[in-house]
């Protein structure tokens, strides 16, 4: 039982504290994700319309929503992948 604590120990990968430089990779991210997406997605102007319509790159809610998950789960990767090579 010893032997699979420690395993299990050694398996958990080490978390990553917030700090500035893994909010400006995840902001950097979102914004990699809005211009992929604003160049990619078929009818992005489909749904209901954004307040502030050109900020987004003329994209309907639904086409943000999936754009900014898309930039999360990129973002979350980076971090991950940055936080494991030591450079954050």
């Amino acid at each position: 039982m010893l032997y699979l604590n420690s395993l299990l120990a050694t398996a958990v990968p080490t978390t990553l504290e917030w700090n500035l430089n893994v909010g400006l990779t995840m902001i950097v991210c979102n914004i990699v994700a809005i211009a992929f997406a604003k160049y990619t997605v078929k009818e992005p102007g489909a749904g209901p319309k954004l307040p502030g319509e050109a900020f987004f790159g003329g994209m309907g809610l639904p086409a943000l929503l999936a754009t900014t998950s898309f930039g999360h789960l990129l973002g979350a990767g980076v971090i991950l992948g940055l936080a494991s090579l030591g450079a954050l």
